[in-house]
């Protein structure tokens, strides 16, 4: 009887399929990193939708004026909701989002200035810096309808980004005087795309 020889890979063989691996891994970091980045960067966006969303329900469910406030000092992507004024049945917090919930590198700005249509070339390419006008508010009345109190920092849009990369996915949020709340993204154009900003 013949006896069966033993195969298996060699240790060139082996060499090439770990440096192969290697190349592929070194290809597809850069990559995974920047889709990181634009994940994180659309959730703290949708964050923000949600607790909009949340103020405005409350809002007309009370029948009373909610207050929705970006509460992170350093930017980050941080939300209260709770009545302006408290009762017995409006307290001052009705839900809360923490800042640190979410990533450290996502910064979000606030501004009350509507976007231009259509938007100048290198509109949204500005790097969100600093906080900007931090904690800032908008309330909604009874009616689901943006309440511009007399005093308070008020935004109608927030623009959220990564201080990691400037390549970074920019979304804009932006609330109609109306009190309709919607996401965009400023790399589409809203001619061709409803999901564009201008």
């Amino acid at each position: 009887m013949l006896a069966r020889r033993q195969q298996g890979a060699t240790l060139i063989e082996l060499m090439v399929g770990v440096t192969l691996l290697a190349v592929l891994l070194a290809m597809g970091v850069p990559a995974f990193s920047a889709w990181m980045q634009d994940a994180q960067n659309r959730a703290a966006a949708e964050s923000i939708v949600n607790g909009l969303q949340t103020a405005r329900a409350e809002a007309v469910r009370r029948n009373s004026v909610v207050r929705f406030t970006l509460t992170g000092a350093e930017g980050q992507v941080g939300w209260t909701v709770g009545c302006p004024t408290v009762t017995t049945t409006c307290p001052a917090d009705i839900q809360t989002r923490a800042a640190g919930e979410s990533s450290k590198l996502v910064k979000v700005t606030v501004s009350a200035d509507p976007i231009p249509v259509p938007a100048p070339a290198g509109y949204f390419t500005a790097p969100i810096g600093d906080a900007g006008a931090l904690p800032a508010e908008i309330n909604f009345d009874g009616l689901g309808r943006v309440y511009t109190p007399p005093a308070g920092t008020v935004f109608n849009r927030a623009d959220v980004t990564s201080t990691a990369s400037a390549s970074a996915r920019r979304y804009v949020v932006v609330v109609s005087s109306g009190g309709q709340i919607r996401m965009c993204d400023p790399k589409m154009s809203y001619a061709t795309d409803p999901r564009g900003c201008s």
